[in-house]
């Protein structure tokens, strides 16, 4: 699997983040996909991680790509209750040098953001029209933003038409239509 930017291979690194991918709830945009995927690229390339969903079908994914590869790098938390990640964050020794996936933030309150939203290796990834701190995401400043569908709280111009599974990655370092390739 492959990360592709204007049908360029790409990699992820500790300076792109934080990162918002932003997909709206239940369409099958592919934000969904491409946030499990993103993760999966991000252990693959020996980053430490912790992958947050209020899903199973997510963390089902999420296990199928990652195969064997399960170690001391990847941390899933089971439960999709906030209050359990918030319980764990204090219990994870190296939570600063973790890159966290928040998956599905329609499904969370303004604590959880407030808790993460000074974390630099952070990802927020859902429905930010949904969200209740949407209007929070609209003002922090993500190095990386990418957008499977368009949210009506953020002012994009010159927004391409997506074709299904494709978004559109805004950062210093990308611009331009963002996939995933499974070949």
């Amino acid at each position: 699997m492959k990360i592709l930017v204007n049908n360029e291979i790409v990699n992820f690194e500790k300076e792109d983040f934080p990162m918002l991918i932003s997909g709206k709830a239940l369409v099958g945009s592919g934000a969904s996909f491409f946030s499990v995927s993103l993760m999966s690229k991000l252990l693959e390339n020996g980053e430490k991680i912790v992958f947050f969903t209020a899903f199973p079908q997510a963390k089902e994914l999420f296990r199928n790509q990652i195969g064997n590869t399960i170690n001391e790098n990847v941390i899933i938390i089971d439960s999709g209750d906030e209050k359990v990640l918030l319980d764990l964050i204090e219990n994870i020794k190296d939570f600063s040098e973790r890159i966290v996936l928040i998956k599905n933030i329609e499904n969370y309150s303004k604590n959880l953001f407030n808790k993460l939203s000074e974390k630099k290796l952070i990802i927020f990834s859902g429905d930010i029209d949904k969200c209740v701190f949407g209007d929070d995401l609209v003002k922090k400043d993500f190095k990386t933003k990418i957008f499977f569908s368009f949210s009506e709280k953020f002012e994009i111009t010159d927004k391409p038409e997506l074709q299904k599974y494709m978004g559109l990655i805004i950062s210093p370092k990308y611009n331009g239509l963002i996939r995933i390739d499974q070949s």
